[in-house]
């Protein structure tokens, strides 16, 4: 037996090798784009709380509040969007990020 446990992976890999998709943007009515920031890359505790929120029965803008830069939800919410297109923008963002990294558990290494 060694006396040192053997170090097969180090945060600073893994930090430096972990592929960054380009943000997901939407463009708005007066040219503006909003950007939604990768929820895979958030610091995990936050992360988990607002993918917890989207798999409940919060409203889109608690989850929007959270996520956007204040700025961005703001001019998202003065579109005044229906549910079923706001819910739309929300479901393009978060699966943009699922096939960039696979869904959570089912990574690209699990892909058939």
């Amino acid at each position: 037996m060694a006396d040192k446990p053997t170090v097969h992976l180090s945060l600073a890999k893994v930090r430096k090798e972990v592929e960054k998709p380009e943000p997901f943007g939407v463009g708005l009515s007066n040219s503006k784009i909003v950007t939604f920031p990768d929820l895979f890359a958030m610091e995990s505790v936050e992360a988990e709380e607002i993918f917890a929120s989207l798999n409940q029965t919060s409203t889109n803008w608690t989850i929007l509040r959270r996520w956007l830069p204040e700025d961005d939800a703001n001019a998202l919410k003065a579109e005044k969007l229906s549910v079923r297109e706001l819910a739309t923008v929300v479901q393009a963002a978060v699966k943009y990020y699922e096939d960039a990294y696979g869904e959570s558990g089912n990574g690209s290494a699990s892909a058939s």
